[in-house]
């Protein structure tokens, strides 16, 4: 209840007689997701989920440690990957011909908001609730046996924030998320790999040092 009323609030002069208002949400070629670098997915086995977060438009920055303070609400567009770089929305109210999602609970169609993305491996999780609480802020090692520890095989990451979006009726043409850092828009985003924590790399350093003192020594 106190995500829809939020997200009601963002609308918040806008006449909900407008009908629900859509944005864009498929990039393009010259927008694209990557991880480490790397235009996702790069594999057969990796998937990637993301979700598009919403603000008033007064707010124009995102803590990336904590995506959803500071104003910052959960749209529910989720979105995936469709080719390397490129996603879609998978919300049964995404329009395949279009591009465009529909943002609910009372984002009118003549509403105007600020919009960030939030992307994380789906070994994470499938929800964003999932990814915040497995990511707490790059602790995350993961159990998976095949790897060894301190191994990382999750990525998580935080767009810049597009200004100023406007709604749109259903069918289009809908305004972008996506687009050139310029125009208020998100010009692709790469997500960050896990590493281990500083002071679990700080007491490895500290042992290889010793083990070549040891060493040394003999």
């Amino acid at each position: 209840m106190k995500k829809l009323l939020t997200i009601a609030a963002i609308a918040g002069v806008a006449s909900l007689s407008c009908g629900q208002g859509y944005i864009g949400v498929a990039n393009t070629t010259t927008t694209k997701v990557s991880a480490g670098g790397i235009a996702t997915p790069s594999s057969t086995n990796e998937q990637f989920y993301f979700e598009v977060l919403i603000a008033a438009t007064t707010v124009t920055t995102i803590n990336t440690d904590n995506p959803l303070s500071g104003g910052w609400a959960d749209s529910t567009i989720m979105m995936a990957n469709t080719s390397p770089g490129r996603v879609i929305g998978i919300n049964d109210n995404y329009d395949s011909a279009d591009g465009g999602a529909q943002v609910p609970s009372g984002f009118s169609s003549s509403a105007t908001a600020d919009l960030a993305v939030v992307g994380w491996s789906a070994s994470l999780g499938p929800t964003l609730a999932d990814a915040l609480d497995a990511w707490d802020n790059g602790t995350w090692q993961g159990n998976d046996p095949g790897l060894q520890p301190g191994t990382y095989f999750a990525y998580f990451g935080v767009s810049a924030v597009a200004v100023d979006i406007p709604g749109a009726p259903a069918g289009g043409p809908y305004n972008s998320i996506w687009g050139r850092a310029a125009d208020g828009q998100i010009p692709g985003m790469n997500l960050w790999p896990d590493y281990p924590e500083p002071s679990t790399l700080a007491l490895c350093g500290l042992g290889t040092a010793v083990m070549l003192i040891l060493r040394r020594r003999k």
